[in-house]
């Protein structure tokens, strides 16, 4: 990853809009940050991480916290951090949370963190990657880089205070740093793959296990050896078992045959006595079919007689129509004359009033030649009211008009007057912006300077606490070399001891040479070993670098104590007496100023308006007395129109007579009289059609009666004859009355029910009849069965098959159990055998790849060892040369004690001793020396491999002031080595001789505005 740019705003000790452009520094440059302590040089680093992760370097503030105090409210804090990766482009931006004015009233409300990430093309044209989640941000940062912000700070970021996180990092995290550089995922997952199986694999073989004993438990044994020797147990009781099922089966065959065959017999004798019931209910109805058999002769008898009872019943209907036809005739034609006399009466009525209908039309004529002389008197009556009309509305407006011009000139005077009140008031205010500035230029620096001496209190406090520290480190630091001495002389007595515990009499002393031995060496106590030997030196040294850093620690404090005093008094002198004055009565007149100048903007406005209003007051009232010398001209024209129309009325009322000038009084006159002579001619008309129509009804009439006598006749003469012959065919029937001969008449299909019901008695007679003598002769000299007996005998028979079966089927389960047990072991001891096999290779090969053999170093951690001594190798030839070829860095092969990971660790070959030693023995300079040429191997390897990481970009903040400027020399000389190779460094560092060596800068400078950035190009 190479930075192109940087924007911050409002972060940290920048108050305004700050770019760093990376990309002005050339392709490969070796820069310098350079600035005062607290001017914000780390902040640079903070912003790019917090751009990329949202957290900073030093993980000792949030987002939030990096919001600058001097900001203006209405000044977003946000980073826009562009970066090159892989040969593409990126630019994300992000904004902590933070609290902003409102869009709208007063008061502030809280922004939320915001996260947005685009892709460059090449032509300059962006795509969002993505729009706002914060989440989603980190997730693709973390893909894109290969790095978590952990490890982004360790390899390619290197705060205060964090170089020998790295470099002094356990095996199993430097495993994880490792194993996301180098792409190592895949070992991992095999070993956990292989992990994996094998578990499945042992599981499986508990299940099998667990098998067999579920099988052995389903039979109630224990060993598999049993089942063979059960079953053989069991065969011959299933061989018996088997023989009296057949037998009871046999005899409940027996038993249940021979209930059947009683069953069979009882049911014939119950249907003998079905047959003779039936037999004695068919005698009992013989009465009821002898008269249903004379009702169908009677029934047959009457249809004959049926035809000659219809002709006479329809002959006398035929009559007694004839009859009632008649008499509807003869009312008709009395009715009929009556309606022809008063129809002659109506038309007689009606022919009197022709003299009046003719006088009417007379009187239509007359009005009718009115019309014109209406016309024109209405035509001169609308022609006034108009002209009348439009006089009012002109003198309307003429009034409302004058209203409106002194209205509009009473608003002039009062809008004088009220912009003279503004200006007077936009007089006293006009101050107010400047005592403002003052105020808040004052306000500001009395936060500054109460923050300041804030500072100083807390920074007198760790003094205090880091000079209690520093006499705690030294006590122990003297108590752990003093016991380092005592064990040390303790050892080397000891080893005395050891060698004269093997001198022998007559023999030369190895160390003397002599052949007597008066007063050998001796030792009573308990001989430290080296190993606690070397833990003691360790801790001795241990205590010794946090001595040095504590002490430097406090050097620093003390330093930044003089900065802090200087500069309260610095900001006391630039306050004056406002020093004193109490912060709430300065923040209380800050308040007040404030408001004044929002008055002030309001007055202005104010007095804006109302000169505009008077510009269009005077616009308005111009325009009105324009109007108003229109209006004027206009209603003089409109009076001389109404004169006129008054003329002309005049003349049109006196041709016309008054009773019809009224309007529409001539139109309604001959409206009526159209009605009276429309009306009196209908009259007419409608009596002459109501005499014709009589008229002819009174024919119609008199022929309809004369027709229907004629009928009347007739029907009575053929009536009369069909009551003869009807009359004569009874007295010869078996019918003593028409109503017995009506009672005997049957339909057709009354008639085929009957004789259905008296053939089916016969039938079933007949029926009965046999099958009651055939069950006779079948049953003779048989007698009922005793069912009872037989049921009793069946019932004993099937409790005896179903004992016998029950005990032959418990016997045959067990046997079928036993069976199957047999068969599921066998497959059981098949599955454990080639899962035995199985686990064989494959949990072998597990605990190799994951370290539960030998050295236990797993197959991840042996790849990344390799690639270790790769790294550890360019590390070391840096460290050789800026260490003048007294250290060596190497990877600890000895196994960690206990649990603890191993096969990563790193150790010390220090050239003057000859020695190795922990990584953590190192000075404070040394350990930066190391930890910086492991940083700088590390950038070699990781973009040696094909489809690693590229570390293109190494930041280093602080840490060379504990180099002495031989060492400093050394590291500039190969950092400048690592910058020929393409890698951008960055150093972040006051150190004086930085500045004179290195001539592209990035210069922080600080003002009581906050802090800038100046690019340095010399």
């Amino acid at each position: 990853m190479r930075p192109l740019s940087l924007t911050l705003s409002a972060f940290g000790p920048f108050q305004d809009v700050q770019t760093i452009p990376f990309d002005q520094l050339g392709d490969s440059p070796l820069f310098l940050i350079n600035g005062p302590t607290g001017s914000g040089k780390t902040t640079i680093l903070d912003a790019i991480c917090f751009a990329l992760y949202g957290r900073t370097t030093g993980n000792e503030r949030e987002g939030s916290q990096m919001r600058c105090d001097h900001a203006a409210p209405d000044t977003l804090t946000e980073v826009i951090f562009s970066f090159e990766l892989a040969g593409r482009r990126y630019r994300i931006r992000r904004v902590p949370e933070q609290q902003r004015p409102k869009a709208r009233g007063e008061g502030t409300t809280t922004q939320s963190t915001e996260a947005q990430l685009w892709v460059i093309g090449p032509n300059g044209e962006e795509r969002l990657l993505v729009p706002n989640k914060v989440t989603e941000a980190n997730r693709e940062i973390e893909q894109l880089t290969g790095l978590n912000v952990d490890q982004f700070r360790q390899v390619m970021v290197l705060p205060q205070g964090k170089f020998r996180e790295l470099l002094l990092a356990e095996s199993k995290q430097r495993e994880e740093i490792f194993s996301q550089l180098f792409q190592t995922r895949i070992y991992r997952q095999l070993e956990e793959r292989l992990k994996s199986q094998s578990a499945e694999i042992r599981h499986r073989v508990e299940q099998v296990r667990e098998s067999r004993q579920t099988i052995l438990h389903s039979v109630d044994l224990e060993q598999p050896e049993q089942i063979e020797q059960a079953r053989q147990e069991l065969q011959p009781e299933l061989e018996r078992a088997a023989r009296k099922r057949k037998e009871a089966e046999q005899q409940h065959s027996e038993a249940l045959a021979a209930l059947e065959r009683g069953r069979h017999l009882q049911e014939d004798f119950n249907r003998l006595a079905d047959l003779q019931q039936q037999a004695t209910t068919l005698h009992q109805r013989q009465g009821e079919i002898d008269a249903w058999r004379q009702q169908l002769d009677l029934a047959q008898q009457a249809e004959r007689l049926k035809p000659l009872f219809d002709q006479y019943s329809a002959a006398d209907r035929l009559r007694q129509d004839s009859v009632r036809r008649q008499q509807q005739a003869l009312d008709a034609l009395a009715q009929a004359k009556q309606g022809l006399l008063a129809a002659e009466a109506a038309l007689e009525k009606q022919q009197a009033s022709a003299a009046t209908l003719d006088k009417l039309k007379a009187q239509l004529t007359r009005l009718q030649s009115y019309r014109q002389r209406a016309t024109r008197l209405d035509e001169a009556t609308d022609k006034q009211q108009r002209a009348e009309l439009d006089a009012g509305k002109t003198s309307d407006a003429l009034s409302h008009k004058q209203t409106k011009l002194d209205q509009s000139i009473r608003q002039q005077e009062q809008l004088d007057k009220k912009r003279q009140a503004q200006q007077a008031q936009l007089d006293q205010l006009q101050d107010a912006p400047l005592q403002q500035q003052q105020v808040k230029e004052q306000l500001r620096d009395r936060r500054v300077l109460e923050q300041t001496r804030l500072d100083l209190l807390n920074l007198n406090q760790q003094l205090q606490q880091d000079e209690q520290t520093g006499k705690q480190l030294a006590a122990e630091h003297t108590t752990a070399q003093a016991k380092a001495r005592h064990m040390e002389l303790d050892w080397h007595r000891g080893q005395a001891a050891l060698l004269a515990r093997e001198l022998k009499l007559d023999q030369p002393c190895p160390v003397c040479g002599s052949l007597e031995h008066p007063a050998p060496a001796r030792s009573d106590s308990d001989l430290p070993d080296q190993e606690a030997l070397e833990q003691a030196r360790q801790a001795v040294q241990m205590l010794q670098d946090q001595l040095t850093r504590q002490r430097e620690s406090y050097a620093s404090k003390k330093s930044e104590l003089k900065t802090l005093v200087a500069r309260i008094g610095e900001l006391e002198q630039q306050l004056g007496t406002v020093k004193d004055e109490p912060l709430v009565q300065l923040t209380e007149r800050a308040k007040q100023l404030s408001g004044s100048v929002q008055r002030l903007e309001t007055v202005r406005q104010q007095l804006q308006q109302i000169e505009a209003s008077e510009r269009t007051l005077k616009q308005n009232t111009a325009q009105l007395r324009t109007e108003l010398a229109a209006l004027n001209e206009q209603l003089m024209k409109q009076q001389a129109e109404v004169a006129a129309a008054r003329s002309e009325l005049q003349a049109a009322e006196q041709e016309l007579p008054a009773v019809y000038r009224e309007p529409g009084a001539l139109a309604q006159a001959i409206k009526d009289c159209e009605i009276q002579i429309a009306g009196l001619e209908q009259a007419i008309e409608q009596a002459r059609a109501d005499h014709q129509r009589a008229s002819s009804e009174r024919a119609a009439a008199e022929a309809a009666c004369q027709s229907a006598t004629q009928t009347r006749a007739s029907a009575e003469a053929d009536a009369q004859q069909a009551s003869e012959r009807w009359r004569g065919a009874l007295n010869t029937a078996p019918f003593e009355s028409p109503e017995a001969f009506t009672q005997a008449l049957m339909t057709d299909q009354q008639q085929l029910e009957l004789r259905q019901q008296v053939d089916g008695y016969e039938q079933a007679s007949q029926r009965i009849a046999g099958a009651l003598q055939q069950q006779q002769t079948a049953l003779e000299g048989k007698s009922p069965p005793d069912i009872p007996a037989l049921e009793q005998q069946l019932s004993s028979a099937v409790a005896l098959r179903n004992s016998a079966d029950q005990a032959w089927r418990e016997l045959d389960k067990r046997q079928d159990q036993l069976q199957r047990a047999a068969a599921q072991l066998a497959e059981n001891q098949r599955q454990h055998q080639a899962l035995e096999q199985e686990y064989a290779v494959v949990g072998t090969l597990s605990d190799v790849a994951n370290g539960q053999v030998g050295d236990k170093i797993s197959l991840q951690r042996f790849v990344l060892s390799v690639l270790l001594d790769d790294v550890l190798l360019e590390a070391s030839r840096r460290l050789h040369l800026m260490s003048k070829g007294r250290y060596q860095l190497l990877r600890k092969n000895e196994r960690a004690k206990g649990n603890r990971a191993s096969g990563l660790d790193l150790e010390v070959e220090d050239a003057y001793t000859g020695k190795c030693r922990p990584v953590a023995t190192l000075s404070g300079g040394e350990s930066f020396l190391a930890a910086l040429s492991l940083a700088l191997g590390l950038s070699d390897v990781v973009q040696a491999y094909s489809g690693g990481i590229r570390l293109d970009t190494l930041f280093i903040d602080e840490g060379f002031g504990s180099l002495d400027p031989e060492s400093l020399d050394l590291a500039i000389r190969a950092l400048i080595d690592l910058q020929a190779s393409g890698r951008m460094i960055g150093i972040i560092s006051h150190v004086a001789e930085l500045k004179e060596q290195m001539s592209l800068r990035l210069d922080i400078q600080t003002s009581r505005q906050g802090s800038q950035v100046r690019l340095v190009t010399q």
